[in-house]
């Protein structure tokens, strides 16, 4: 277990409880272990018997700690959820923890879904967590308490029955944030990233027989965003451990785990002495394009909250990552080339190419809205003048 090869604290959420929706395998499962392994006391809401069951006795049984209960429940149903709340009230002093992980994964057309799985699809995805919310977060207000979301990076052909109510959490999670703004309660939102589920894996099959391609070509256009569950469930559980850095946030579990010193940013190294860089204008390079991206995050963060929420979920969109995200691995880079570590640098072509075709795409964006042909014409240059910074990394990063 990764925890335990790093020699994480066993105490680090000692005595916390915590509720995790769909715990009984998958994401939701390693999880568990997780919270397990650190401490805390878990309820897996899970709707499924024999997986709940067998997560419940697979972890205390690994552990030793016997600190993990099975809860049955079909978070679908409103009355289901209030006797969760009540069992939870009357058998743990308090709770200080939710993790809205549980799912539905509805895929194909618009058109060829049955409304019948829309309808679920909106009571597990998003409903869920609502009623949740109104459950638990009266008596959170007075002891304190964080609330985790699951949202889905964006919205995509074939995956729409599924992905949107998805990505409303994101927007839950903003406007909950937003009225609780005090740090007694901490909310925010960890993507996990594309993982290899038994659930994922069929809906795979879904999409990309819509799409006309083989599942082979939709897993090959999605590598850079397939993370082990083990990554993606204990992301979750670092992130509550580190919450308060992440309040109002949207991050991913990879990123979490960065964050905290456990994983590399680094996945496959290069051995920079096979290349031959000319690393004085690869530093002059990238420091332009990190400032320039630093000015506009600054510029996004000033924007009314309209404006705001457009331009950070269109970037999220293109980039497949929050801009903080981003951010945070461009920060990263610095540090390390700053001490001369340029392993990560030399392997993050892909970033760069993104970041490219992100401001190719504000060019286009302008076309639409900008309707001053000078102010066009000042615009449109000064993205051609970052995409040529970036064409010239890029370039550099491609050579032998």
């Amino acid at each position: 277990m990764l925890l335990e090869k790093n020699n994480y604290s066993k105490k680090a959420l000692l005595n916390k409880t915590v509720l995790i929706t769909g715990g009984g395998g998958g994401i939701g499962f390693e999880a568990s272990r997780a919270f397990s392994y650190m401490g805390a006391n878990v309820i897996i809401a899970e709707i499924d018997t024999v997986k709940g069951s067998q997560a419940q006795q697979l972890i205390n049984d690994e552990f030793g700690n016997e600190n993990v209960d099975f809860y049955h429940i079909d978070i679908s149903d409103e009355k289901q959820i209030d006797k969760l709340y009540e069992y939870i009230s009357s058998k743990y002093t308090q709770l200080d923890i939710i993790i809205n992980n549980a799912a539905v994964v509805p895929m194909g057309a618009i058109d060829a879904v049955p409304i019948s799985d829309w309808d679920l699809s909106y009571a597990v995805n998003l409903r869920a967590p609502v009623l949740l919310i109104q459950k638990f977060l009266p008596s959170m207000k007075n002891s304190g308490g964080i609330i985790v979301f699951n949202p889905s990076a964006s919205v995509a052909g074939y995956m729409s029955a599924y992905e949107i109510f998805k990505s409303a959490q994101v927007e839950l999670c903003n406007t909950l944030a937003e009225e609780n703004p005090e740090n007694d309660i901490i909310i925010y939102s960890v993507a996990p990233g594309f993982v290899k589920t038994d659930t994922a894996v069929k809906a795979v099959e879904t999409v990309a027989s819509s799409m006309g391609i083989t599942t082979e070509d939709f897993y090959k256009s999605q590598e850079d965003y397939i993370v082990d569950a083990e990554i993606a469930g204990v992301g979750y559980a670092i992130s509550v451990v580190n919450a308060r850095r992440y309040h109002g946030k949207e991050t991913m579990s990879y990123q979490v785990l960065v964050d905290s010193g456990l994983i590399s940013n680094n996945a496959e190294k290069v051995n920079s002495a096979q290349k031959q860089v000319d690393y004085d204008n690869l530093l002059l390079l990238f420091t332009s394009i990190a400032d320039v991206f630093y000015d506009q995050y600054q510029g996004w963060q000033k924007k009314n909250l309209f404006q705001k929420r457009f331009i950070l979920s269109d970037f999220k969109k293109q980039m497949g990552l929050p801009a903080e995200s981003f951010k945070k691995q461009l920060e990263a880079l610095q540090i390390q080339i700053k001490n001369h570590q340029w392993d990560n640098f030399l392997s993050s072509k892909d970033m760069f190419t993104k970041l490219q075709r992100f401001y190719e795409h504000q060019i286009k964006l302008l076309q639409s809205y900008e309707k001053d042909a000078t102010q066009l014409a000042n615009d449109t240059k000064l993205l051609n003048r970052w995409i040529d910074i970036l064409k010239d990394i890029i370039d550099i990063l491609k050579k032998p």
